[in-house]
């Protein structure tokens, strides 16, 4: 908590911040106001949770400041602090709220109580703006992601009501080349160059701005405002706009019309900003970059390209688009949607198909990512007793299922892959012949030599003698 203690006096200042730095670790005392108009300065640029107050001081007294105070910043407590003969006045700082009174000389023990008292005021106060804060801002995050997803639901329009009741119109921006530590600078940009709202959202290498406005925004005003967020972040960045929309339910469409922009600008690089023309992007362009889309698992991306495919009503059939995203799946040995061309009859079907697609692609990826650590750790540990119940804790899977991922990925059981690694370093020790076969079963993880004479016989049909012994002979 910081405070700032008003106190003409010096050494009753000094005493005082003594006081509260040796019995609060939890406070700090970020300044000292030797008159009341200082403190009013202070209190404006250091913006305390808590000030202690002198009543009189020369100029402006303790409740003429706190008055001036409270008018810019109502949140700051205060505690005065005065003498016996100015009680009249904390009657006075009452109306303005204050609700602690310190008489000089004070109790150690009254003046931590009316601290604690007014602490625990404050911290109550955060934890409640903390909680509307972070509330707001998982709100916006859910709307966008519902825009972005054409989730245009009751929920949808709910959301759009509690956050921006005033809202007159929207539009998308779609950065692209935007390095995730200059998003912090784009931000603050953005909260000064413009008086609309601003949703900011990054997938990949793109990041996403929903404006929301209390006005009907114009076409050359979302181009004006392309410009600039061009200006300030270089020409290594395109943007694509989407159009303004005064309909919440139109912002989808908003959304892949500036994906489609900034698509468009990136393939031809001839401007860095602008919106998508009518059948810029040609067919074949807008399926292959579907396809692309799903393959690297960006469902959000993936269902406003398919939307966006079908409502440009170019001439390729929809069949042949179904089978491309079928087959590529196929190709690159990943599971395909349980879903017939038959059963997509609307937008909504076609949408739901494609992020399908992308969370089997996301599986498929996650689950080699999962194999791959558990072979790591095969290799790294092969001299250990590994067992099938340990990696599958290490992966985060069930012990049946990695089992059956594992020989599904590796074409090998667990066991088998264990003994196959051990088995191929055995063969390397004792090509080196610096170690006995006892050493060498205890290297591999064997604690019995004659077991391992047995398993490695069963695999090369030969004993580990035999096998060093024919090594030696050539």
């Amino acid at each position: 908590m910081k405070v700032i203690i008003a106190e003409d006096e010096m050494l009753e200042r000094k005493a005082m911040r003594k006081f509260l730095e040796e019995n609060f670790q939890d406070i700090t005392v970020v300044g000292e106001a030797i008159n009341g108009r200082k403190a009013i300065e202070m209190a404006l640029d250091l913006k305390p949770d808590l000030m202690l107050m002198d009543i009189k001081m020369p100029g402006l007294n303790g409740i003429e400041a706190i008055e001036k105070i409270c008018k810019q910043h109502p949140a700051i407590k205060f505690i005065l602090v005065s003498a016996y003969d100015s009680f009249d006045y904390a009657k006075q700082a009452m109306k303005l709220g204050v609700k602690e009174y310190i008489l000089k000389p004070s109790k150690k023990e009254e003046t931590i109580r009316a601290i604690l008292r007014v602490k625990k005021e404050v911290d109550e106060e955060n934890k409640l703006r903390e909680h509307t804060r972070h509330s707001k801002v998982i709100a916006r995050e859910l709307l966008i992601s519902k825009l972005m997803q054409y989730e245009l639901s009751e929920e949808t329009i709910e959301l759009q009501q509690s956050i921006f009741p005033s809202m007159q119109s929207g539009f998308f921006l779609v950065v692209k080349g935007v390095e995730k530590s200059k998003l912090n600078k784009l931000e603050t940009y953005l909260s000064t160059a413009t008086k609309d709202e601003c949703i900011i959202d990054s997938e990949d290498n793109h990041v996403l701005l929903l404006f929301i406005s209390q006005k009907k925004i114009t076409k050359a005003e979302v181009l004006t405002l392309a410009r600039m967020i061009h200006i300030e972040l270089g020409n290594h960045v395109f943007i694509g706009a989407g159009y303004p929309y005064t309909n919440l339910l139109d912002l989808s469409k908003s959304y892949h019309e500036a994906i489609k922009a900034v698509k468009y600008l990136t393939d031809r690089k001839n401007s860095n900003y602008g919106f998508a023309a009518s059948r810029q992007i040609r067919s074949k362009d807008l399926v292959d970059h579907l396809i692309m889309e799903i393959h690297a698992g960006n469902e959000k991306v993936a269902a406003s390209l398919i939307v966006n495919f079908i409502e440009e009503k170019q001439d390729n059939d929809l069949m042949e688009v179904f089978y491309k995203i079928k087959q590529g799946l196929i190709d690159k040995g990943m599971v395909e949607p349980d879903m017939s061309y038959q059963n997509l009859l609307s937008n909504q079907d076609w949408i739901d198909y494609v992020k399908l697609a992308c969370f089997n692609v996301q599986y498929h990826y996650q689950s080699q990512d999962k194999i791959e650590r558990a072979k790591r750790y095969i290799h790294d540990n092969f001299d250990q007793p590994v067992s099938l119940e340990e990696i599958a804790n290490l992966v985060e899977l069930s012990t049946n299922y990695f089992s059956n991922l594992f020989r599904e990925t590796t074409g090998e059981t667990f066991i088998d892959y264990m003994t196959r690694i051990r088995l191929d370093k055995a063969k390397d020790y004792l090509r080196e012949n610096n170690y006995s076969l006892k050493e060498i079963s205890f290297m591999l993880g064997y604690k019995d030599p004659n077991y391992f004479s047995r398993v490695f016989k069963k695999y090369f049909a030969m004993s580990p003698k035999q096998y060093q012994q024919a090594i030696l002979k050539k």
